[in-house]
C-alpha cells in the first residue's frame, strides 16, 4: 500500500513538470503579436513615432513622449528632433518624405525603417530600428557626423 501510494504521488509530480515544461513560452512567441502589430502599422506608413529618451555616447535625458512626436503620413513629416538640452540643436522634420524603405526581419523580428525628409532649409536622413519589445530607436542626421538618437514607440 504504501509503495503504491508512493508510485502515485511520483506520478503526479511528473504530470504537473511535464504540463509546466509544455507551457512556457519562448521570447519569440511572447513579442509575437507586438511585432505583428507593429509591422501592420509600418506598412500603413501612418504613423506616430513618440520619442521617450534623448542620448548621446554620454549622456541621456527624459522626453515628454506627448510633445516629442514624429508623424509619418504616407508621403509627408511632420515634427521636430530636438537634442540634449545641452546641445541645444534641432532637426526640423516638416517637409516630403522621399526613399522611403521599411524591411521586415520576421526571424529576429526587427523592423527597420529609413527615409528622408526634405525640409525648407534642409534634408535629414532617418533612420528607425524597431525591436521585439516594441522599442524602436531613431536616428536623424545631417551630413555625416551630425546627429541626434531618441529612443521611443511606435504609435
Amino acid at each position: 500500500m504504501k509503495k503504491l501510494l508512493l508510485l502515485a504521488l511520483a506520478f503526479n509530480f511528473s504530470t504537473v513538470s511535464l504540463t509546466y515544461a509544455q507551457s512556457t513560452k519562448t521570447q519569440k512567441e511572447v513579442f509575437q503579436s507586438t511585432y505583428n502589430s507593429l509591422k501592420a502599422l509600418v506598412k500603413t506608413q501612418q504613423y506616430t513615432y513618440a520619442g521617450e529618451v534623448v542620448y548621446n555616447n554620454k549622456n541621456r535625458e527624459i522626453l515628454n513622449a506627448e510633445e516629442n512626436t514624429i508623424k509619418i503620413d504616407k508621403r509627408t513629416a511632420s515634427g521636430t528632433v530636438t537634442s540634449l538640452s545641452t546641445e541645444k540643436k534641432a532637426f526640423d522634420l516638416n517637409g516630403t518624405i522621399s526613399d522611403y524603405n521599411a524591411s521586415f526581419d520576421d526571424a529576429q523580428q526587427i523592423i527597420t525603417i529609413e527615409f528622408k525628409v526634405q525640409s525648407e532649409s534642409q534634408t535629414v536622413n532617418v533612420f528607425i530600428d524597431v525591436r521585439p519589445n516594441g522599442n524602436a530607436f531613431l536616428t536623424a542626421s545631417v551630413g555625416g557626423s551630425n546627429s541626434i538618437s531618441w529612443t521611443g514607440r511606435l504609435k
